[in-house]
């Protein structure tokens, strides 16, 4: 009946307050607004709405049906503005973050904690994913923003879908267990690892990915005997001597001690590599997801 939702508001408000001079103070509009669009709104749906008694107007059975599902619906509207404001103030929302378990645990902990202890009100969903799977379903919409190690594998989007901000640099390095002290004493050549026992992240990791790659150019094949699903679970294994493990520098936190784990110096060192924080350039991101940005920036 293309009829406006605002002669819809002023209905409901004028069976609230049961007049229409208390209704135009509310709706902060005149009392022959009022009582045009009441009229209006009778002429449309074909009925009347009210009647008039002493103290004021009450509806009319029609008009009582009417009010009782359309006041559901207002309410309705009142909660969406309600809600959408509060996201405005950062006072509701969620934020959804890919990040592998290393990237999580070893970069994003102290975040997610300011963040969550500065906006309490916010859900923060971390889903735990490879870098490239983080990749993808930032391209897909699922997730606000991703931390993954770098370069992005762009097989299923071009880099300029993604803005790209580099965040933490990685050092790589060789370690092993007490059995290994030997080696620890000079360096060797990347080669030498073709004749140690080796444990490497699972193939499809994009560490593994940039360690094998680096190997090739050195006429070397880096071929594991054990691949493990975590960097914890390389470092465990490396203490109790099963092999010799590949890992950043930043993820020992001072446990090359010397007597349980050693590292094994290379005459010519992996490059460093880096993490980076990507986002779609085709999403709009919440103000729950800027917040978290200009926190993580900050810092």
């Amino acid at each position: 009946m293309d009829i406006p939702l605002d002669y819809y508001k002023i209905f409901c408000i004028t069976a609230k307050e049961g007049s229409m001079t208390n209704a135009a103070e509310k709706l902060y509009i005149t009392q022959p607004a009022v009582s045009m669009a009441i009229k209006t709104l009778e002429e449309k749906l074909g009925g009347k709405l009210f009647n008039r008694v002493p103290k004021g107007i009450i509806l009319t059975s029609e008009g009582q049906v009417l009010y009782e599902y359309l006041s559901k619906g207002m309410n309705y509207f009142s909660q969406a503005e309600e809600n959408y404001i509060k996201m405005l103030n950062l006072q509701k929302g969620e934020i959804k973050i890919g990040a592998s378990d290393t990237i999580c645990r070893y970069h994003l902990l102290e975040y997610l904690e300011r963040f969550n202890i500065e906006y309490s009100d916010i859900n923060i969903k971390v889903i735990n994913r490879m870098s490239d799977r983080t990749n993808e379903m930032l391209q897909k919409g699922e997730i606000d923003i991703g931390f993954v190690n770098l370069p992005i594998n762009t097989e299923n989007n071009t880099k300029s879908d993604t803005k790209i901000t580099e965040c933490f640099e990685l050092h790589d390095i060789v370690v092993g267990g007490s059995q290994y002290e030997q080696l620890s004493k000079k360096p060797i050549d990347l080669k030498a690892l073709e004749n140690h026992p080796l444990m490497l992240l699972e193939k499809g990791s994009s560490s593994r990915r940039f360690l094998e790659n680096y190997a090739k150019l050195s006429d070397t094949k880096l071929m594991p005997l054990i691949e493990l699903g975590s960097v914890d679970l390389q470092i465990r294994f490396a203490r109790i001597n099963l092999g010799l493990t590949i890992v950043a520098r930043e993820y020992f936190d001072g446990m090359i001690d010397n007597v349980n784990l050693f590292e094994i110096p290379l005459n010519k060192p992996f490059p460093p590599r880096k993490i980076g924080m990507i986002i779609s350039k085709n999403i709009t991101l919440s103000h729950s997801a800027n917040a978290f940005i200009d926190l993580f920036s900050q810092s």
